[in-house]
């Protein structure tokens, strides 16, 4: 049973696998927001939903670094979707005991974690943003339809030498966040990146070195090992949407140029949810949360949670609209 005395004082020092790459947002609220970033990105690019829902709402807000990122891509081919469901189950644990209301939001294959885990851990509300269960959107490359005989035909320990380099329009439609992107991800860069990273490492000691280029802008390159342990989330993930009962909020691009509208229904079709809502949203593509239409989305996220949180008011749930199936954002035009 839940114990409505918790309050959230208390310190996030001691949440189990907690990295100095996360983010946290602290107000002394007794409802926490626990993000999830995509596989191969970083808590930066939840900032922005993390920032609005502690300014705007005046919640608590924890970003977490999933394992094997922010750090170097030896570390990332290293790590399983295991590891990366254990690492959030384990701190939504750990903050339940905390806090009286507990909500979970995932970005990408983070919104896979995220449903997932709230059939493990109990919690008040699940936003999923731009989920991934099939990579059909409008700039897929051709060599993905080739990711499941190679990952069945290369040897698993080959595989973190096999990988396929992000390129344009990198998930972003807002035109000067994709130039900047471009430019941190020109190959020179990042070779120049890493020299300085190696040379950093062993002149000052592996554990004296705690910045990475990749804490801020995570990885340019998804090794065809991580692709594989994606796959198995998504295989996973999508077993556990029948047991998905949480109030649960999808939003997802029109255009967006990596995984369709198409997964956002997968999701409101399967899970079990009475409370469920689908946001399609115009003028953006797959990164929602930094893209043209980010304070839409955290508008959408921080209304619907505030609406289905248990501690609402019977006036409130008496206005309440029905399930949304569809739903369309006009654009907003913010900018990361």
């Amino acid at each position: 049973m839940r114990n409505p005395a918790r309050t959230g004082i208390g310190t996030f020092d001691t949440l189990p696998g907690r990295q100095h790459t996360d983010l946290s947002f602290r107000k002394g609220a007794n409802r926490l927001v626990y993000l999830i970033h995509g596989v191969t990105g970083t808590p930066v690019e939840m900032g922005y939903l993390g920032r609005y829902l502690s300014q705007q709402h005046r919640w608590d807000v924890y970003a977490t670094t999933l394992p094997g990122h922010c750090t170097t891509l030896r570390n990332l081919v290293r790590t399983t979707q295991a590891e990366w469901r254990s690492h959030v189950q384990s701190q939504l644990s750990a903050l339940r005991q905390q806090y009286e209301h507990l909500y979970v939001v995932g970005l990408s294959a983070g919104a896979l974690l995220a449903l997932e885990a709230s059939t493990v851990v109990e919690v008040d509300g699940v936003g999923v943003l731009s989920p991934t269960f099939q990579y059909d959107g409008w700039n897929t490359p051709w060599s993905h339809t080739l990711l499941p005989w190679a990952m069945k035909i290369v040897p698993l320990p080959l595989q973190q030498f096999v990988f396929h380099l992000d390129g344009p329009p990198y998930g972003i439609k807002d035109k000067q966040l994709q130039a900047s992107v471009r430019k941190s991800y020109r190959p020179r860069v990042i070779l120049r990146e890493w020299i300085e990273e190696r040379w950093g490492r062993r002149k000052a000691g592996l554990a004296a070195m705690s910045f990475s280029p990749a804490a801020s802008k995570g990885y340019p390159i998804f090794p065809l090992r991580t692709l594989t342990e994606i796959d198995g989330l998504m295989t996973y993930a999508r077993t556990a949407l029948q047991n998905v009962t949480a109030p649960t909020v999808i939003l997802q691009a029109r255009e967006d140029d990596m995984t369709g509208p198409r997964n956002a229904s997968i999701v409101f079709e399967g899970i079990s949810s009475q409370e469920k809502q689908l946001v399609l949203l115009d003028d953006c593509y797959h990164v929602i949360t930094v893209d043209k239409q980010r304070e839409a989305v955290a508008k959408h996220v921080a209304s619907f949670f505030q609406l289905h949180t248990k501690e609402a008011t019977t006036r409130d749930k008496f206005e309440r609209p029905p399930p949304t199936k569809r739903m369309s954002s006009a654009p907003e035009g913010s900018r990361f």
